[in-house]
């Protein structure tokens, strides 16, 4: 199972070494806490047995400050591979312990005063090479702290620092790495958050903890085999033109660029599609692709509580798209976009009773979170399965691109989201922005939506020919990525009851569903590609009732929508009479 990283503490564990431990197991790894004392003559039996390739220690300042001078804790040090401190807070006047770590490279720990804070991760480092070097950004009113400006000469590197000092560092002699963090406490994350609370404040040590643990165990951390890139544009219908798009443009772009897209298809339009438009796109489908976005495209359809209207209004999208594959030859990617992006809890239940693989939206908050909110850890999974273990994806503006590399270092997928108003200078937007991810690492691959969720998963080294597998949609992908063949023990969040079988490779295989996870094996040769599908018991469709009232308001909402996009874009004063007759409907419920 490969070796644990080592917390050492004085008497109990504090709250940053039980912080530490949770983001340790997320990643896939093992931690074992050992207690130490700072007057003791010898180091614990724990850190006495051998260890392979050395050990990974990890202790808050703490901690340190009480054996720093044991004769036994300089051995420790140097024969352990990789070693992290945090904890450091600022402080008046030197810290002995740091002095004493560092070779007296570093003595202090300032605050960083100012209001807003640039952090920067290094590129020319020894441990580089994560989606996020090189990267910068700013965070407005976060406390920070920095070590004091190193000595000249020094040998110490910054791999992040906030306003130009230094925020986590490393120390390299011999065969032995030593990284320190300039936080003094690090964050849980279990940690309840609300919808207006960023990730951001948290970036820094969430990056620093992170590459301090991949580069200290690789391929045993949970890691994507690939990094699927989609950029998903919303309502489009299939016709010559939309907006500012052109799709015989986009084609011939998404050629030069090898890059890849995906309309978010309104149901409500399956009869209208234009077939010479459907044959251009049909034909370079492994370039682009259609999702299903909502039913009616109303903007409170997925958000209220009737179980009744959400399995109906499913059910009725589903059977329109299927309507327009049947009309148009074009398959779907089974895939849903909120409108607006509003949804509850009872609508996820909807989708999953339904069929539907996965939901796409621009947040994972639910209207009724409440009673069921997120935490840090649902946001730093590739899919947030919190509600009925179902996954959904989240996607961002492509503004800047540092969103896109954290996603990208914790293995998630690159999902933007654009209207038509993206292409209204042309496709250079588009085509800078492909460059811009496909730089971040070189297991970005472009696909489709479909095929991008399908291809979300982890893996992670449990032995010489034995891998860990996590996936998150019920339809999963993966191509054998190494030279031998191997075991995999796959695992995908799920409850236990809705299971009704695992078809690998066209056959059905044993699994068991405990502890919160779907359970099977499958054996690989090199190279080879796993094609997995999860079917669950059947539920009776369900059908929804529409007043002719609903039906003329929904046909009035879209025909206005159209107009606005297709005719008004260009007239800032006639696209703002618009939009104040849509917010007049809105407000009379119609929307």
């Amino acid at each position: 199972m490969g070796q644990p990283v080592y917390l050492l503490s004085c008497d109990f564990p504090t709250a940053s070494d039980q912080a530490f431990s949770k983001l340790v197991q997320f990643l896939g790894l093992r931690s074992e806490f050992v207690t130490v004392r700072g007057n003791s003559a010898c180091p614990p039996d724990a850190l006495l047995k051998p260890a392979q390739d050395g050990r990974v220690l990890a202790l808050d300042c703490t901690t340190l400050r009480q054996i720093f001078q044991q004769d036994w804790f300089a051995s420790v040090l140097a024969e352990a591979r990789f070693v992290l401190v945090y904890g450091f807070a600022t402080s008046e006047g030197e810290l002995l312990e740091l002095k004493w770590l560092t070779g007296g490279e570093l003595s202090s720990v300032i605050a960083i005063s100012s209001e807003s804070k640039q952090f920067t991760i290094a590129a020319d480092v020894k441990f580089g090479g994560f989606p996020v070097s090189g990267r910068s950004y700013s965070v407005e009113s976060v406390p920070a702290a920095a070590f004091v400006a190193m000595v000249p000469g020094s040998s110490i590197e910054s791999y992040i620092s906030v306003n130009g000092h230094p925020h986590f560092v490393c120390r390299t002699r011999g065969h032995s790495a030593l990284f320190l963090l300039a936080e003094p406490e690090l964050v849980d994350i279990d940690q309840v958050l609300s919808p207006g609370l960023s990730l951001r404040r948290w970036y820094a040590q969430l990056i620093a903890v992170t590459i301090f643990l991949r580069s200290a165990f690789g391929d045993w951390c949970w890691t994507a085999p690939v990094t699927g890139a989609t950029l998903v544009v919303d309502d489009p219908y299939l016709k010559r033109r939309y907006g500012f798009l052109r799709y015989e443009t986009l084609v011939l772009e998404l050629e030069r660029t090898r890059g890849a897209l995906t309309i978010a298809f309104i149901p409500y339009n399956y009869r209208r599609s234009d077939p010479r438009t459907v044959e251009l796109l049909r034909r370079n489908s492994d370039r682009f692709s259609i999702c299903v976005h909502g039913c009616d495209h109303t903007s409170g359809e997925f958000a209220g509580l009737d179980e009744m209207w959400l399995a109906g209004t499913t059910s009725y999208a589903l059977a329109r798209m299927e309507s327009h594959a049947n009309l148009t030859q074009m398959t779907f990617d089974n895939v849903m976009v909120f409108p607006q992006g509003r949804f509850s809890t009872k609508a996820i239940h909807a989708l999953k009773a339904s069929g539907i693989a996965a939901a796409l939206n621009s947040t994972p908050w639910p209207v009724d979170y409440r009673e069921n909110p997120l935490t840090i850890h649902d946001l730093l999974e590739v899919a947030v399965t919190r509600y009925d273990n179902f996954p959904i994806f989240v996607r961002r503006n492509p503004r800047e691109v540092i969103d896109f590399a954290f996603d990208a270092l914790f293995q998630k997928p690159v999902l933007a989201v654009e209207h038509h108003e993206f292409f209204r200078n042309g496709y250079e937007g588009l085509s800078n922005f492909e460059q811009e991810v496909s730089a971040l690492s070189n297991k970005v691959i472009w696909m489709p939506l479909g095929r991008t969720v399908a291809s979300s998963c982890v893996l992670k080294r449990m032995g010489d020919d034995l891998f860990g597998l996590r996936h998150f949609s019920p339809v999963l992908r993966f191509q054998n990525p190494t030279l031998a063949n191997i075991k995999l023990l796959v695992e995908k969040p799920e409850q236990d009851g809705l299971v009704e079988a695992v078809v690998v490779g066209g056959q059905r295989v044993a699994f068991d569903v405990s502890s919160g996870f779907l359970k099977y094996s499958v054996s690989l040769r090199s190279g080879e590609e796993l094609k997995v599908v999860i079917l669950y018991r059947q539920t009776q469709k369900a059908n929804r009732r529409q007043s002719w009232k609903y039906c003329f308001e929904v046909s009035v909402r879209r025909l206005l929508s159209e107009f606005r996009d297709n005719h008004l874009a260009r007239s800032e004063g006639l696209l703002s009479f618009a939009e104040k007759i849509k917010e007049t409907l809105t407000r009379r419920k119609i929307s």
